[in-house]
């Protein structure tokens, strides 16, 4: 009887929403109805970063503060919330709990007076830039020089969380649900606010080492970071926990495409594995996972082939947490240096499947016109912690040769040309730590280097379904290259 309420629901959804298709198919066709570019929208809620950056450190210790909030909603027996990740007819219902969806906050001071970063990532699919600004909206208080200056909120990308995003829902009918968008704003904001009054003093310690055997790259050509890498504080008050923060590429898409219940995936039985094992709080940040950056969950790893799927990511989880305790025992302090820039990109909307669901209203997103194109604004941040370690912060899920090289040659590629920027990683220094903190500040979906981007749907080229466009990575390469070069010439 579900299995027909649910079919019912789903066509009378599509039935009702065929006014709204045909108006945002009309438009998307035609190019009308968009607005001209809105220029006070657009920078309100974006904050910039340091003031200035440091090269030495002006303080003997970092500050930094945790704090960590459940996002499962109580009335999910009652209430009708459809999960992200899998696009499915009809969209696939949330029918019950494995583990909590939550959020976790991490705030970093490097107590030079310049002000603090905040960190928070969510058990979702992916949080629009737009959600992400009503979050630094009720952070404005604490925001400012010496307070606040950065403020991100990234995704952990789990594809069996409540859809954040609109788009696996009963389409036309977008799949959020307002109420619980609210509710994550209100939390993540009141965990930030928290990680920022409990900020105590105490040492940073960072180590990664490649675990090949870990991931897996099912899109040719194969680029990835093989790093784990993990910051660990420890606090100069023992009566406080230790933080650890781990951050690499893998998608948490380890129940499967027909599970229907809510799970954090792998990084709610990483963070059970810390708490318990090592007696700390625990973040976990994505890392770049464009081109289907997965978990190895094969034999090699000593994973049981008979296991379930779920089995297996639990046993994955284990493995991962005995590696950060390894990381954390190997880990050097970090210098007090906190430097941070974000600024804004326009990524061209040239994909039809992203401009037919923007006309539509299933995401928190508003496209403008400008000389005949459609663009959308996001952000992108650069942070350096320490003297050596150098973070992207990327809106999307990048593919990795983007950033760490390994591009496809004209002849290699799909479109028969050389794609025109050098790889990320080649602006910085041979004993440079490159970290990726992807999905973060926005969803703008699969970042495609334009060289291999196909728009025809065809087998290994899935990821340019959800993208914004064939210009998205020439996009972002040239405003990561830009901010760069404001640094340096600060």
């Amino acid at each position: 009887m579900a299995v027909i309420i649910r079919w019912i629901s789903a066509i009378m959804a599509v039935l009702m929403g065929l006014p709204l298709l045909f108006t945002a198919l009309f438009q998307s066709l035609t190019g009308t109805g968009y607005d001209d570019r809105p220029v006070q929208a657009i920078s309100e809620n974006f904050l910039e970063g340091s003031e200035s950056f440091i090269d030495e450190a002006s303080a003997e210790r970092w500050s930094v503060g945790y704090a960590r909030s459940v996002l499962t909603p109580d009335d999910i027996d009652s209430h009708r919330y459809f999960l992200g990740g899998f696009l499915k007819f009809p969209a696939q219902e949330a029918t019950g709990v494995v583990d909590d969806l939550c959020v976790r906050a991490v705030v970093l001071d490097d107590n030079s007076g310049r002000g603090a970063a905040a960190f928070a990532w969510i058990d979702g699919i992916g949080f629009m830039n737009a959600d992400i600004k009503d979050i630094r909206a009720k952070l404005s208080d604490i925001t400012g020089n010496g307070k606040l200056i950065s403020i991100n909120v990234g995704s952990t990308h789990t594809h069996s969380g409540i859809d954040t995003q609109g788009l696996w829902g009963n389409i036309p009918k977008s799949g959020r649900d307002k109420n619980y968008i609210d509710s994550i704003v209100e939390k993540t904001a009141e965990a930030i606010r928290a990680a920022y009054m409990q900020r105590s003093e105490g040492i940073l310690y960072y180590a990664a080492k490649a675990y090949p055997e870990m991931f897996a790259d099912t899109r040719n050509p194969y680029s990835i970071d093989e790093k784990i890498h993990l910051f660990r504080f420890v606090p100069d008050n023992s009566k406080k926990r230790e933080i650890y923060i781990a951050n690499f590429g893998a998608h948490p898409i380890n129940l499967g495409w027909s599970n229907s219940e809510l799970s954090g995936d792998f990084p709610y039985y990483i963070e059970q594995a810390v708490n318990s094992n090592s007696n700390a709080d625990f973040l976990f940040i994505q890392g770049a996972i464009g081109g289907g950056i997965h978990t190895n969950m094969g034999e090699e790893n000593g994973i049981d082939a008979e296991l379930t799927s779920y089995e297996k990511m639990k046993e994955y989880s284990l493995i991962v947490a005995d590696i950060l305790a390894d990381l954390a025992k190997a880990a050097q302090p970090v210098e007090p240096i906190l430097n941070v820039a974000h600024a804004q990109v326009d990524f061209e909307v040239n994909n039809f499947i992203f401009k037919l669901a923007e006309r539509a209203g299933l995401c928190n997103v508003s496209a403008f016109k400008e000389d005949g194109k459609i663009y959308l604004t996001s952000e992108i941040g650069y942070i350096e912690i320490g003297k050596t370690i150098k973070i992207l912060e990327v809106p999307g899920e990048v593919l990795p040769e983007i950033v760490y090289g390994g591009f496809f040659s004209a002849e290699e590629s799909y479109n028969g040309t050389e794609y025109p920027y050098a790889a990320l990683n080649t602006h910085f220094e041979s004993n440079d730590d490159i970290l990726v903190f992807g999905l973060c500040n926005d969803a703008v979906g699969y970042i495609v280097p334009d060289n291999d981007y196909s728009a025809s749907n065809e087998e290994g080229h899935y990821e340019e379904t959800v993208s914004t466009g064939s210009a998205s990575a020439t996009a972002l390469s040239k405003a990561f290259e830009e901010l760069f070069s404001s640094v340096n010439n600060q």
